[in-house]
C-alpha cells in the first residue's frame, strides 16, 4: 500500500472540549496509521505555543501551524512565514491606542503583555500550556519573528476598531468576548498542506484530512479526501467525501477504522 498522509484539525476534532481531552480510542487510531506506515500531520491555526504537551505527546509526525505559515517536520522547522515588521508594529500601537489586547506568536513561543487578563482568562480554557507564554520581553524585537497575532474585544465597539486596523493582514473575526484571528494573507491550511506535499514528494490523491472549522474550507478544497465531523460547519460538510460521527463519539476513530477495514489506509 501507498504511503498516505493525514491531516489533523485539532478542536472539535480530535480534541473534545467537553470532555477536556483526547480520548483513548482517538489515540489508538492514529497510531494504527502511523503503525501502517501512514503520516500524521496536525493541520491547525493554532501556533506551536498554542499545541499542548497533551496534543505533543501523541507524536504526529509533523504539524502545519499558524493558519499555514510554519511548518514542521520530524521535530524540525521546515517552512516559516513571517509577517511584515512594520506592518505588526503599526497594527499593536493602533491596538494599544483601542484598548485592544493581543498576544504575537513566534516559531517557538507566544509573547502578551501580563496586564492583557482578558486575553489571559480566555487561553485558559482553551487547552494552552501557559509555560508556553513568555511575559517579559522586549515587543520590538518580537515585532520581526511574528507569525500571527491574536486579539481580544469586550465590545462590538472594540470588534470594528480592530477590524478596521486589520487592512493588511487576513483575519477571522468570531466577535465580542471572543478572540480576532490575524495572520498573512497569502497564507492558509491549503498553502501550507500544498508545501508539505511537495516537501514529501505526495501526490494530492494520497493526502486526507478531517476536520470542522471554517478555517479548515480550504484544506478540504486541496486535499484528495477530506472527512468532516457531524459537528462541523456546514461549508466543510459540503466539501466532504463522508461524514463522520461527532467528536464526542470519537468520529475520527470510527472512520480511520472504516478506512483501515477498506483497505483505503
Amino acid at each position: 500500500m501507498n504511503r498516505k498522509i493525514i491531516f489533523f484539525d485539532i478542536d472539535g476534532t480530535i480534541f473534545c472540549t467537553q470532555l477536556g481531552h483526547v480520548t483513548d480510542r482517538v489515540k489508538a487510531a492514529i497510531a494504527q496509521a502511523q503503525n501502517r506506515g501512514h503520516l500524521c500531520f496536525i493541520a491547525s491555526g493554532r501556533p506551536w505555543a498554542f499545541i499542548a504537551e497533551n496534543i505533543r505527546e501523541l507524536g504526529f509526525d509533523g504539524y502545519v501551524l499558524a493558519n499555514g505559515a510554519h511548518i514542521k517536520y520530524q521535530d524540525m522547522d521546515a517552512g516559516i512565514q513571517y509577517l511584515n515588521r512594520g506592518l505588526v508594529r503599526d497594527l499593536c500601537k493602533n491596538f494599544r491606542q483601542g484598548n485592544i489586547q493581543y498576544i504575537l506568536s513566534t516559531p517557538a513561543h507566544a509573547y502578551i503583555d501580563p496586564a492583557f487578563t482578558g486575553l489571559l482568562k480566555f487561553f485558559g480554557k482553551c487547552n494552552i500550556d501557559f509555560q508556553n507564554l513568555v511575559h517579559d520581553f522586549d515587543e520590538e524585537l518580537i515585532f520581526h519573528e511574528t507569525l500571527k497575532l491574536e486579539a481580544w474585544a469586550d465590545t462590538q465597539e472594540q470588534v470594528d476598531f480592530a477590524a478596521r486596523c486589520c487592512g493588511g493582514f487576513a483575519n477571522e473575526i468570531h466577535g465580542p468576548g471572543e478572540t480576532i484571528e490575524i495572520y498573512g494573507k497569502h497564507v492558509s491550511k491549503a498553502t501550507g498542506i500544498r508545501r508539505v506535499l511537495d516537501m514529501l514528494r505526495l501526490p494530492v490523491e494520497d493526502s486526507f484530512c478531517f476536520g470542522d472549522g471554517p478555517n479548515d474550507v480550504e484544506m478540504f478544497e486541496t486535499v484528495g479526501n477530506g472527512f468532516a465531523m457531524e459537528n462541523g460547519v456546514d461549508a466543510v460538510k459540503k466539501l466532504a467525501k463522508e461524514i463522520c460521527p461527532d467528536v464526542e463519539k470519537d468520529g475520527v476513530a470510527v472512520k480511520l477504522a472504516q478506512l483501515f477495514e477498506r483497505g483505503v489506509l
